[in-house]
């Protein structure tokens, strides 16, 4: 306060006032365009033209920066010389040369698929494994014993079922044969004569007792020199007990099955071939037999005279024959059964055989996540697998191609060896025929 009430400094004059500082505050609005300002020189007075402002202002957007960039890159290429043109195009061009050279000396191996029976799945894909063989190995190994003590008797089981239907099949002809004869004998009753009737029952109990006395003495000879054979041979051989089932196939048969349980000091081909040679002699004399028993029909036919026969005779030979087919329905029905129970026991011993295998398939499934070297999907049937990287380091012969699909709802593999050509391109076609059951597997 006391410096402002002083007097002034000598002369009497006062000093210029000090000015005071102000802050200006400019208002800025949000949201408002940029724009670009270009100082314009201001041109001379005189020209006759109006002054310009010192400012041109104009707006900035995206459209206008790319146009600036646009006009600037052009003006840049615009500038450079014809040597620099020159070695842009030189670069190009051995570019280009190298793609091609490199294209040209690429070594892969294209897996083409055709296939009809098998199914992919929904991502079907070629895998690349290095050497499983060992793993597949060692499964087949630990899984081969536990099916050693099953395997056996269903095989045994299964040729025991094929003879008793083939049995059954020739019991059930000679029912239909029976029959049929007694169909036929049945509506020529009433036409039957007396002396055709007296002569074809001579005929029948001399010369067709003779012949059955034939048949009844070689079947048993042959029976005889099968069960002496298997004696001298050593065979663990057990004929039927059952007279009805004393019959020389059945009882070559069980010769055959003796052979399968022989002791190694056997020579089976010769064993083979004896019981074929024998069979085969008992048929040509069942022939022969066949045809002089049908030679006496026909001689029974030439006996025929006009007189008539009782229809009570007729109705004799009739029951005759309906005691034939009595028996033959007998034998059919026990063979039925017979049959019935080896289809039980197969039956359980598959169950068993599918119980003992376990999660053999999931094994299997689980050795391509193991040896991955390479995945390569399916695309419209073709994979090509370029060999670089992985499948380019490993060593020759130690890779496998696998493609894996599905046959009659089984899981069927592809398994190949992978042998590229060096810088050349090889195709492998992949067929229905190219895949094998994974149970399969269990039985090599």
């Amino acid at each position: 306060m006391a410096e402002d009430s002083a007097p002034p400094p000598g002369g009497g004059q006062d000093p210029a006032p000090k000015k005071k500082l102000r802050l200006k505050v400019t208002r800025v609005e949000e949201n408002q365009p940029r724009v670009r300002r270009r100082v314009i020189s201001p041109m001379p007075a005189g020209s006759g033209h109006e002054t310009p402002p010192a400012v041109e202002e104009k707006r900035v957007g995206a459209g206008r920066i790319l146009a600036d960039l646009g006009k600037g890159a052009l003006g840049w290429f615009k500038d450079l010389d014809r040597r620099a043109w020159m070695g842009f195009g030189i670069f190009v061009g051995l570019l280009v040369v190298w793609s091609l050279w490199s294209e040209w000396r690429k070594t892969a191996v294209r897996v083409r698929v055709s296939l009809d029976a098998v199914r992919l799945g929904d991502k079907p894909e070629v895998l690349v494994l290095y050497d499983f063989s060992e793993r597949l190995a060692g499964l087949r190994r630990d899984y081969g014993r536990r099916l050693a003590p099953i395997r056996p008797q269903i095989r045994e089981l299964e040729k025991t079922l094929v003879l008793a239907k083939a049995d059954a099949a020739g019991t059930s002809e000679k029912v239909r044969m029976v029959e049929q004869v007694l169909h036929q004998e049945s509506s020529k009753a009433k036409t039957v004569y007396e002396d055709y009737r007296t002569s074809v029952s001579r005929l029948w109990l001399e010369e067709a007792g003779l012949l059955d006395n034939e048949f009844d003495e070689a079947r048993k000879k042959f029976l005889e020199e099968v069960e002496v054979r298997a004696r001298e041979v050593g065979l663990f051989y057990h004929p039927e007990e059952d007279n009805d089932l004393q019959q020389p196939e059945i009882a070559a048969n069980e010769y055959r099955l003796a052979l399968y349980r022989a002791p190694p000091s056997i020579k089976m081909p010769d064993q083979f071939g004896w019981i074929e040679k024998k069979l085969n002699e008992w048929h040509k004399f069942e022939k022969d037999w066949n045809a002089r028993y049908k030679g006496l029909g026909s001689k029974a036919k030439q006996l025929r005279s006009p007189a008539s026969t009782s229809l009570d005779e007729k109705k004799e030979r009739v029951g005759i024959q309906a005691k034939e087919l009595e028996k033959f329905r007998g034998d059919s029905l026990a063979i039925q059964n017979e049959i019935k129970g080896y289809e039980e026991r197969l039956k359980e011993l598959r169950e068993k055989e599918v119980q003992a295998k376990g999660p053999f398939e999931e094994d299997v499934s689980a050795i391509p996540e193991a040896f991955l070297c390479q995945r390569v999907p399916l695309d419209a049937d073709v994979a090509e697998i370029v060999v670089k990287g992985k499948v380019a380091a490993a060593a020759p012969g130690t890779l496998r191609l696998v493609v894996r699909g599905k046959r009659n709802g089984q899981s069927a593999w592809v398994i190949l060896p992978f042998e590229p050509v060096l810088h050349k391109k090889t195709e492998v076609m992949v067929k229905d025929a190219d895949f094998h059951p994974v149970d399969d597997w269990l039985d090599d």
